[in-house]
């Protein structure tokens, strides 16, 4: 595999930045051994920034490390799915929460964010490849509109490294447009809730959204042989 050589300014960041995209993207493979000299070779760079991104990855339990043996890509299992849906349904659910004490004009300008990425996705999905419609990430930017109406800084940034997964289903071909357009439906009926302001009904369609998207993905990991 040939990887983009890079610059020396902010060195250890950018060696940091590229592994972890080219990891979850997976352009090296679930289980795949990593050898620091290749990749500080490729990178252009010397052995010791690839060490120390292999390190941070490793904190993200996005590679792990074998002692006298090496450094491992790590495959995501479906009870990883499990972990990260729940999270981020504890996440979601606290947002819920939060919406009483949050300005009815900021519930409006997210709610507003939210139904701009609905329209936009829309028009999107038939009119690109798959592949370049979920590298745009609609499904991201709607969640992450949603997380911010909670106004809490440290809980997007959990947000954010939780859906590292979802590049990984990217690439792995997981997601169908099938897929895409039942959650484009999911998202409209949650814009939908909170524009009601009913809090019981914002949870039920959050939950039903993040259930069926965890089902989805269970099915289609084991039709992957349990891992990707």
């Amino acid at each position: 595999m040939e990887l983009p050589k890079i610059d020396t300014s902010n060195l250890w960041d950018k060696t940091y930045s590229i592994l972890k995209d080219q990891i979850i993207r997976r352009r090296f493979s679930p289980n795949e051994k990593l050898s620091i000299p290749e990749l500080a070779d490729q990178l252009g760079v010397s052995r010791t920034p690839v060490r120390d991104a292999l390190n941070r990855l490793e904190m993200e339990r996005l590679v792990k490390t074998v002692s006298k043996v090496g450094t491992f890509v790590v495959a995501i299992s479906s009870e990883d799915i499990k972990d990260i849906m729940d999270t981020r349904l504890m996440l979601e659910f606290w947002v819920i929460d939060k919406l009483a004490s949050v300005s009815k004009d900021a519930v409006q300008a997210g709610v507003s964010r939210m139904q701009t990425i609905i329209d936009l996705s829309l028009q999107k999905i038939d009119a690109e490849p798959l592949r370049d419609y979920l590298h745009a990430d609609y499904n991201l930017a709607f969640h992450i509109e949603f997380m911010k109406l909670g106004q809490n800084r440290n809980n997007i940034d959990i947000y954010l490294k939780l859906m590292d997964y979802r590049f990984i289903m990217t690439k792995s071909s997981i997601v169908s447009s099938e897929m895409v357009k039942v959650a484009q439906a999911q998202h409209q009926t949650i814009v939908d809730a909170v524009k009601s302001g009913n809090v019981d009904d914002i949870r039920s369609v959050i939950r039903l959204h993040l259930d069926d998207s965890e089902r989805r993905l269970l099915k289609a990991i084991h039709e992957n042989g349990g891992t990707i």
